[in-house]
């Protein structure tokens, strides 16, 4: 007959044994250690100074005293002593102080895996919902990559629902970012948890980025070291917006090194460059010729008409104003707007009607294209731009370009630049009547 048990080693009582009740009582005081088992701890590698019955540690490495030897095994303090149960595998113990179950696989003791692949709801130091099905309350939460990348996958059933990350304080959101109702990456924000602004949004498209609020740049002390073509800032000391553009630093934001007064609905702002003083002059047409020059807005202009002024009428003259577009090199592209017939048969203000929206900072061509030969108000040479262009040095500044097109053709839809078309002399006056 075996001494002890096969599973826990508890000691068996033998036949005609002499003292039985002590066999009997350490088999007990067995069962009660191993029953039920808890620890206290599993980090201790030496004992606790003031043990109580009963109490149970598991021995950690490297241990030393009366635990020298024990690590891994289960000390337990019975009767004045530290009593060591070898582990053997499948054992299981709680650690009281991790609130932490444990396994022995063999040769340690690991946390057992979690047998059900699928789980209705986890809740990591806090309580899930059947709407937050994982719910965590830590400091920090790791997603680790397992050699290479890692995603994070949100995804939604259709556009209209959202897929998003939402910012909370105390449970109230106050910014999200994702997919929030549509498929546009955008990014919103909540100062009351309810109602929320979207401060940007990615066409999914195109990859064109939306801010539907001013963006608001902080000034700069002093330009950026070396900056990149492409990049804006504010620049604090003269209170500008400046962009690095071709290796050069510019101005964006058109402060007028001229003042501008912008009239009121009904009266005239002059197609000049707003200096010079000097009065008109004026120019003789020519049949079928058109005179361009351009022209700088130093404001936001809505206009309802154009004018000229006709000093020496012929009869059956008539004249068309024209107003082209600028292509990126600041020359005529393509035609905006093409007046009525304006009557040149006697002389005075001749006023042609238009709509036209003319933006601060954007040139645009002003012309006239004459059917004969009548004279009009001209702006004196300082008041109108130089024109660049040609290969030979140009001892006169050239004011204009200047074409010959049939007067029933009108102007050319598209302009077509070229520099054998520059020529001096003064440009007509053209008034633009504020709407």
């Amino acid at each position: 007959m075996p001494d002890d048990t096969p599973l826990l080693s508890l000691p068996l009582l033998q036949p005609a044994q002499a003292q039985k009740h002590v066999t009997h009582n350490e088999a007990l005081r067995l069962l009660d250690l191993l029953t039920q088992l808890a620890v206290a701890d599993r980090s201790r590698t030496t004992p606790p100074p003031l043990p109580a019955e009963g109490d149970r540690h598991l021995v950690a490495a490297p241990a030393s005293g009366a635990w020298q030897g024990q690590e891994g095994r289960i000390a337990a303090f019975w009767d004045g002593t530290w009593v060591f149960l070898a582990p053997r595998p499948g054992w299981q113990l709680w650690v009281v102080a991790e609130n932490t179950a444990l396994a022995f696989n063999g040769t340690g003791w690991v946390a057992p895996a979690q047998t059900p692949e699928t789980l209705p709801r986890l809740g990591i130091s806090a309580t899930a919902d059947t709407v937050n099905r994982l719910a965590v309350a830590s400091p920090a939460t790791l997603f680790n990559h397992a050699g290479q990348g890692h995603q994070l996958k949100i995804n939604k059933a259709a556009p209209a629902q959202t897929a998003s990350l939402l910012f909370q304080t105390a449970f109230s959101g106050r910014a999200e970012m994702g997919l929030a109702g549509s498929d546009a990456f955008a990014i919103r924000v909540s100062a009351n948890g309810t109602t929320f602004t979207t401060a940007l949004s990615v066409d999914p498209a195109t990859g064109q980025t939306s801010f539907p609020a001013p963006a608001i740049l902080s000034p700069l002390a002093a330009d950026p070291a070396s900056p990149g073509n492409g990049t804006i800032w504010h620049h604090g000391s003269d209170a500008h917006l400046r962009a690095r553009l071709g290796g050069r630093s510019v101005i964006l934001d058109g402060q007028q090194c001229v003042p501008c007064l912008v009239p009121p609905a009904g009266e005239l702002v002059q197609s000049t460059v707003g200096t010079g003083g000097a009065a008109t002059v004026n120019v003789a047409g020519a049949a079928n010729r058109i005179d361009i020059f351009p022209f700088l807005p130093r404001a936001d202009l809505g206009v309802d008409a154009l004018l000229l002024n006709c000093t020496t009428a012929q009869p059956g003259a008539q004249a068309r104003l024209l107003v082209y577009s600028a292509d990126a090199q600041g020359r005529p592209a393509a035609r905006l707007h093409q007046t009525g017939l304006i009557d040149l048969s006697d002389t005075g203000a001749k006023t042609a009607a238009l709509t036209l929206t003319l933006p601060q900072g954007v040139t645009v061509w002003l012309g006239l294209h004459h059917s004969a030969n009548a004279t009009v108000s001209a702006w004196p040479g300082s008041a109108s731009p130089d024109l660049n262009g040609g290969t030979l040095p140009a001892t006169t500044a050239r004011k204009a370009l200047r074409r010959f097109v049939d007067f029933a053709d009108g102007g050319p839809v598209t302009w077509g630049y070229t520099a054998a078309e520059i020529v001096g002399g003064n440009v007509p006056a053209i008034w633009l009547r504020m709407a």
